[in-house]
């Protein structure tokens, strides 16, 4: 089906990405129109910013082929966490630049072995409580054998903090997603408010497998096609129990602020909603400002903005909007029944139908999975201060904003940085807000830096200045 979006699950997958490289000279587009541009652009870096290799695909062991996610314990040990799509969690140090031969966690079993993992399935996300370096607290998520999707919680082992301990699993929500497609797929915590955000799509199937409102994206009595909001740390001291939306829910707790808590028979989980696979997200780790990358339909990739102001619920439109037009376009021909009478193409923030258009789009004639970024908040590279930056695993370039206001959101604009990507999974921030690309497709991780390489990746420093020395940080 063409809605589809695999994700290669080896070097070899790369070739179904590559494209003709022209020498057109990439320019800058507004938001107030989605980008319909070759995909085909040649672009790099403007000196002194480049790219390099940091974790090449000759570190990675058979069972672990595809990096997902590149995790900075903030430990003062100077290593990192790559969780791979195939169920793997590996350790990098930084000051022999390797990964150990010992995985850190192996849930290989768990996410159904080699029958699941690759495609849209596996292990898709990891995240680390913000308190890591003291509890060892982390969460995965991943689709189990049926599809299900599986958030769960696990603890560093108390006697070696290169290993996880397996049996402190505790499952936190499983979420019925049979299809094998659009698991959406990431998880944040919250820089303002320390909430466990978890992004799911719409369940699968063209057009969200439904007509209009009647699609996941747009009702508020399922999990999927959602970004989800739940209180995992206890912060919240009159937050709720859940209701029964999940096919099964663990310790965890509703906010008190979440826009439907309390609302039967819509789910108390939901923070937004009209996603259709929102794979990656992020956090502005400055002001709280959420970019979500969602995979299109036939026609265009997006970028949505939810500012930290913006009041809950927010409705990003799919099934009824997709880009900055109906979905029920020339491509995409899906049935709008029962949405808002809305033909315009102008991106609007937000619409008379109440829906957000997104920041930034492009045609999928040559994107296909949209792969949102991080905004650069790191000192070691100026001359991308503030910048946002995002991918597609298809394309294979990185994109950057030239324009960024989120108070102004129809004047973004952004433009081609670098090519020769194809397979990006993902992107990384680490403790000092330095960006790092995750080519899983490539099997490879690379890092953006000032032209000397990423020299702070295995540095043995705590973001506040204690050195790895002090074991009472343990």
């Amino acid at each position: 089906m063409p809605n589809v979006r695999l994700l290669p699950v080896s070097s070899l997958s790369l070739c179904l990405f590559v494209v003709a490289l022209l020498t057109t000279t990439p320019a800058a587009w507004g938001a107030t129109s989605c980008v319909d541009v070759s995909c085909g652009l040649s672009c790099s870096p403007g000196l002194p910013a480049a790219t390099s290799t940091l974790v090449p695909a000759s570190e990675f062991p058979p069972e672990a082929t595809t990096p997902i996610a590149f995790l900075d314990p903030n430990d003062g040990r100077g290593r990192r966490l790559i969780a791979t799509q195939q169920g793997t969690i590996l350790v990098w140090d930084g000051a022999t630049q390797t990964i150990l031969p010992t995985f850190f966690l192996d849930l290989r079993d768990d996410v159904g072995g080699p029958v699941l993992a690759g495609g849209e399935r596996g292990l898709l996300a990891m995240v680390l409580e913000p308190n890591y370096a003291q509890n060892g607290r982390f969460y995965v998520f991943y689709t189990r054998s049926g599809g299900d999707i599986v958030v769960a919680r696990y603890t560093r082992s108390a006697l070696d903090p290169d290993l996880g301990d397996l049996g402190s699993a505790t499952t936190i929500l499983i979420i019925d997603h049979p299809a094998g497609n659009h698991n959406g797929g990431w998880m944040a915590f919250g820089p303002n408010d320390n909430f466990l955000y978890i992004s799911t799509g719409d369940g699968g199937g063209g057009c969200d497998s439904g007509a209009g409102i009647n699609g996941d994206g747009q009702r508020n009595d399922t999990l999927a096609g959602k970004m989800l909001r739940i209180d995992v740390l206890g912060v919240d001291p009159g937050a709720t129990a859940p209701d029964d939306c999940s096919v099964s829910s663990g310790p965890y707790m509703i906010p008190t602020s979440n826009p439907f808590a309390g609302q039967e028979p819509a789910c108390d989980e939901i923070w937004t909603l009209g996603l259709r696979n929102p794979f990656r997200f992020s956090f502005d780790r400055q002001t709280g400002d959420m970019y979500i990358g969602d995979v299109g339909q036939n026609k265009w990739e997006e970028i949505n903005l939810l500012q930290a102001s913006t009041p809950a619920p927010a409705n990003f439109g799919w099934v009824c909007r997709e880009g900055c037009e109906t979905a029920g376009n020339n491509e995409s021909n899906c049935a709008t029944t029962g949405c808002p009478v809305d033909t315009g193409t102008t991106c609007e923030f937000p619409r008379s139908s109440g829906y957000w258009d997104p920041v930034l789009c492009h045609y999928n004639g040559g994107w296909a999975s949209i792969i949102g970024g991080y905004r650069y908040r790191g000192d070691r590279v100026p001359s991308i201060a503030g910048d946002y930056f995002y991918s597609d695993a298809a394309c294979g370039q990185i994109w950057k904003t030239t324009v960024l206001d989120p108070s102004n959101p129809a004047a973004i604009d952004s433009e081609c940085w670098a090519s020769g990507f194809g397979g990006t999974f993902g992107f990384a921030e680490d403790h000092l807000g330095e960006l790092y690309v995750i080519v899983g497709g490539a099997g490879r991780i690379d890092c953006i830096h000032n032209g000397d390489g990423c020299t702070w990746a295995g540095e043995e420093l705590f973001a506040d200045g204690f050195e790895s020395g002090d074991i009472s940080r343990w």
